[in-house]
């Protein structure tokens, strides 16, 4: 095998696993704010509210922040991918990108040696941000359900 394959290969799993790193740093920050945010609500605003009226603001502000951050993620992804000439516009690399993230995947575009390791490092992000997303929105629902007793208030 050529050296200089080999010596890009490692580049790329470098540049790949700090991409990793970059972007479960930013989900911690949203997942930090989100908590906070929470918190806020809770003892602001929040603080005689029930049913729908506990529950919604709750929710659509931790969607909020998780959309945010997601698209922060993408972008980020996508940037990287722009920048290793494999895409002709920063928007085919951001849907290649959203598509990965989100393990939708796509047949659009398919990425070249050694560049496609990219691919799997992006998706097992995504997976991982979406594990965490989902936590923490069950996270809410169970602190607003010991808030309120009775699941039954919810629908009031």
């Amino acid at each position: 095998m050529d050296g200089t394959f080999e010596g890009e290969t490692a580049f790329v799993l470098a540049v790949g696993i700090l991409l990793v790193g970059v972007s479960l740093a930013i989900h911690a920050c949203f997942m930090f704010l989100i908590l906070k945010s929470q918190v806020w609500l809770k003892n602001r605003v929040l603080v005689a509210a029930s049913g729908a009226s506990l529950l919604l603001p709750s929710i659509m502000v931790a969607t909020v922040w998780i959309a945010v951050s997601s698209f922060i993620q993408v972008a980020l992804w996508a940037w990287v991918l722009r920048q290793f000439g494999r895409f002709d516009t920063f928007l085919d690399a951001f849907y290649f990108s959203g598509t990965t993230f989100t393990t939708l995947g796509t047949a659009k575009h398919v990425l070249v040696p050694p560049y496609r390791a990219f691919e799997p490092m992006e998706a097992a992000t995504g997976m991982l941000a979406s594990g965490l997303n989902t936590a923490v929105l069950f996270a809410i629902l169970a602190s607003m359900g010991r808030k309120r007793s009775g699941f039954e208030e919810f629908f009031r």
